[in-house]
């Protein structure tokens, strides 16, 4: 698993930190625009917790050790 990396680009929604598990996910939903774990668990109306599990259920992607 690999190690959180932050990427020193602010979230396009909210403008909080990106780091590489919010580039994963973004690029597995199709995003156009990379946005924080936090974002995108408010646009589907879910916990981060729970956004970890689906992304991990249906995309096989598990977040970054640090996270």
């Amino acid at each position: 698993m690999a190690h959180v990396k932050w990427l020193h680009i602010p979230c396009h929604s909210c403008g909080e930190e990106l780091n590489t598990w919010d580039m994963r996910i973004s690029h597995a939903l199709g995003y156009e625009h990379i946005v924080c774990e936090k974002c995108v668990a408010k646009e589907y109306g879910k916990d981060v917790q729970e956004v970890r599990a689906i992304m991990e259920d249906h995309f096989g992607l598990k977040p970054c050790q640090g996270l």
